[in-house]
């Protein structure tokens, strides 16, 4: 049986989503930083590589960076997320079934990211311990939370169509 769900309640979904997924992706991978030696005044850091994705190797002096890199970061994460929902709307199993589809999302979520910073000329060889926790950053914080959430925040306007708006 396929539900009908209003646009607005599906871009609620992964605007919520993207953005709660986004904070997590970025607090897990600031612990792991700190946990290995990364002073905290170079966290900003990971914001300005974001930015050199589309400023080049001007975001490294460009003082504009790292606010444009959270933007982008956020960005990126609803857009993501809204990706999520949208194919929810045809696999009800990511809504059914979210914690499995969350972590194969996660991983398709990373495969894609490292697509995009090995077009922009970004791309380097991590180490294997970097590796993993990238894995899990966006496998378990980022994968998971946008499925979770998203699918409960679905799931309730279908139980309850008389609070949606169409």
């Amino acid at each position: 049986m396929e539900t009908t769900v209003a646009l607005r309640d599906q871009l609620k979904a992964g605007l919520v989503a993207g953005i709660a997924a986004g904070v997590l992706i970025d607090l897990f991978l600031f612990a792991t930083q700190l946990a290995t030696g990364t002073p905290a005044d170079k966290l900003a850091g990971n914001f300005v590589f974001i930015a050199a994705v589309v400023l080049g190797q001007s975001a490294y002096t460009n003082p504009a960076a790292v606010p444009l890199g959270i933007l982008l970061h956020f960005c990126v994460a609803i857009g993501w997320a809204l990706g999520y929902v949208y194919l929810a709307r045809s696999q009800p199993q990511l809504v059914s079934r979210p914690w499995i589809s969350g972590a194969a999302y996660g991983l398709v979520v990373y495969v894609f990211m490292e697509i995009i910073l090995i077009t922009a000329g970004l791309y380097h060889r991590v180490a294997p311990g970097v590796l993993f926790a990238q894995l899990v950053a966006h496998v378990v914080f980022y994968g998971i939370p946008v499925a979770v959430i998203a699918s409960r925040m679905l799931r309730s306007v279908v139980a309850h169509p008389s609070t949606s708006s169409g």
